[in-house]
């Protein structure tokens, strides 16, 4: 791989951690994963479902999204997490975590509140996709707080990382983005939602689709029909992508 200067990296940290200015994290249409395509976008997949087969969807969207993405996003996920890895925006004494599993081209990005999980809901996680039929190969697992901490994080510590967040989908290019919880939802739609009414349904965020359900730690607190619902919901992503073929009429 391909190293950077040590110049170029010094430049990219000052850039991030820059709370004054234009930062490269932020496209410059000043806007995150994008709102504006959402309808139309939405419509045009549910017009082309009737005439190709979804597998062959999800390629054109995700050559289009690449299309897209490249114009607004100049940064490489390596230089990326470089600068994750690197700040100091917070008053966290722990220093951030990357990503898991594939962090260069996966078919779906998990994003979770923070690496702070419980091993009993991390075995449960990691139970439910393979069992769904994803590899971890498939999968990126992300956070929307890239630094553990004990309790919640606040707003500042929030805002200050979500745009890694933003940034990291957008040069990862996933074919969905799966939300677990309620603060990885609202960081990705930049709005407080309900999980119970978006739980295991594609939503249209400009032209990413989002797949929320509940948090595992959420769910084993919750009982069994909390844990069907989560499993339900992982088997339903695991179909958008790899979907069976069916004649078109």
């Amino acid at each position: 791989m391909e190293e950077f200067s040590e110049e170029l990296l010094n430049s990219l940290i000052e850039e991030a951690l820059n709370e004054k200015g234009e930062s490269l994290l932020r496209p410059a249409s000043g806007m995150y994963l994008s709102f504006s395509e959402t309808d139309l976008l939405n419509l045009t997949y549910e017009y082309m479902s009737k005439h190709l087969p979804e597998s062959e969807i999800n390629k054109v969207f995700q050559e289009f999204r690449s299309e897209l993405t490249s114009r607004k996003i100049a940064m490489a996920v390596k230089e990326l997490h470089t600068v994750t890895h690197n700040c100091n925006k917070c008053n966290i004494q722990a220093r951030a975590e990357l990503p898991k599993w594939n962090v260069t081209d996966p078919d779906a990005v998990i994003v979770v509140d923070s690496p702070s999980i419980e091993p009993e809901a991390i075995s449960f996680m990691v139970e439910s996709i393979k069992q769904a039929g994803f590899k971890s190969s498939d999968l990126c697992l992300t956070y929307v707080n890239r630094c553990p901490k004990f309790g919640k994080y606040d707003n500042k510590e929030i805002i200050n990382c979500s745009p890694y967040l933003h940034t990291e989908i957008q040069i990862l290019n996933p074919k969905l983005i799966i939300t677990m919880g309620g603060l990885p939802a609202s960081a990705i739609f930049a709005t407080d939602i309900k999980i119970k009414e978006y739980r295991g349904n594609i939503t249209w965020l400009g032209y990413w689709p989002v797949m929320p359900t509940y948090s595992p730690g959420y769910v084993l607190k919750s009982g069994a029909t909390a844990m069907e619902q989560f499993k339900s919901d992982i088997v339903q992503a695991y179909q958008f992508i790899h979907p069976v073929k069916k004649e078109i009429s």
